[in-house]
Parts: C-alpha cells; sequence; structure tokens
C-alpha cells in the first residue's frame, strides 16, 4: 500500500533534477537563472511553482537554493520541495545542511 503520493514524489524529482544540473553551471548563469520568472508547471491535476534563488556569500561562493511549492490536492496548502548547495568560488560545490532550509519556507 502506498501512502506517498505519486505527484508529490515526481515533484520532488523534478526539483532535485533542477538541482543537480544547476550543480554544473557558473556563478554567471546561476546568477541569470536565479533572475528569471518562477516557473509554474502541471504535476498530473495539481499546480506546482519553481524557482531558484541565488545568494552572495561574504565568502564570495553562491548560496542556491531550488524551492518549490505544489497545491494539495484535498486540503489548503501546499508541500515544498527544497533542494540547495554552494558554489564556491573555484567552481567547487559544497552541500548545504538541512537545517538552513529553514530560511526558505
Amino acid at each position: 500500500m502506498r501512502t506517498f503520493p505519486k505527484e508529490l514524489a515526481e515533484f520532488r524529482r523534478i526539483v532535485d533534477e533542477r538541482g543537480e544540473n544547476l550543480r554544473t553551471l557558473s556563478h554567471d548563469k546561476l546568477i541569470a537563472i536565479s533572475k528569471q520568472p518562477i516557473e509554474s508547471l502541471k504535476i498530473g491535476p495539481r499546480s506546482a511553482t519553481i524557482g531558484v534563488i541565488a545568494q552572495t556569500m561574504p565568502d564570495g561562493s553562491l548560496r542556491v537554493v531550488v524551492q518549490g511549492f505544489m497545491t494539495h490536492r484535498i486540503f489548503p496548502g501546499k508541500s515544498v520541495a527544497l533542494d540547495g548547495f554552494y558554489k564556491m568560488p573555484d567552481g567547487s560545490v559544497k552541500p548545504m545542511l538541512d537545517k538552513e532550509f529553514y530560511e526558505f519556507d
């Protein structure tokens, strides 16, 4: 018996995939992508949005967060999916800590 909604699993997969693709980009491309409009999409009958946030940090790195929201099927509210990382000035990637995502809910 599956208790996790199929649409939510697909939504989280999409957000994670976007994050993986973004990890390969340069600082300039990440900043440009973060200035693009929020993407709207449908996953089955549910509406969702995905946005990218890129913040310059004091050490010169970028904190990049992929933030997605999807409407609930029955009850009011939204499900949230997040992925994030730090892009260092030398091009390397450092993961974000789970507790850091609380700033982006």
